[in-house]
């Protein structure tokens, strides 16, 4: 799989302690994009899955889950399906995903190729949507602009129709119990 790169613990990218895995390649290029270098597909390394799956073993047990980015993980869909099935099937855990297209889009482009879907029914939580300067807002948690979503998709793959995941909208990025120090 192409990579830009992996973070073994993170706190800024979903809730609890999270493994990121950073997707190389992008098609939406949005203006102010965090993560610029991620767009050419041609950059980043070949990571086998099986090196991934090692570092997500190793850390299962201490992260609250696993959160796929980039680029857009729906750029590299095979890659992308086979880690997150890894991570739901034989890790159990929670997937976060971030993408430029808009839930709507995904739902669309699976009519025409199924790995749309399979790869959404492996996320439990969809941030969708491109960044938009215009909307940008550092008072809202794990969007970067107001016109994305928190997405809880299985329900909204069961309900046939778009269910917020409020709890990831509206989080705190720590229990009221946790220790921070």
């Amino acid at each position: 799989m192409r990579l830009a790169g992996f973070a073994e613990e993170s706190i800024v990218d979903g809730p609890g302690v999270r493994i990121v895995v950073f997707f190389q390649g992008c098609i939406h290029h949005c203006p102010f994009c965090q993560n610029p270098t991620t767009w050419p597909f041609e950059m980043g390394t070949d990571v086998p899955l099986s090196e991934v799956e090692k570092v997500i073993e190793k850390n299962s047990r201490n992260t609250s889950g696993v959160t796929l980015s980039g680029g857009d993980p729906f750029c590299s869909l095979d890659d992308a399906i086979a880690l997150a099935r890894f991570c739901k099937e034989e890790q159990h855990l929670n997937v976060i995903c971030f993408t430029g297209f808009t839930f709507e889009e995904l739902l669309e482009r699976g009519k025409k190729d199924m790995r749309y879907l399979v790869l959404l029914s492996y996320i439990d939580s969809l941030v969708d949507g491109r960044f938009l300067l215009s909307l940008r807002s550092i008072a809202i948690n794990n969007r970067g602009s107001r016109n994305q979503r928190c997405i809880d998709v299985k329900r909204s793959l069961q309900l046939d129709k778009i269910v917020l995941d409020e709890k990831m909208m509206d989080m705190s990025f720590y229990d009221d119990n946790e220790e921070l120090f």
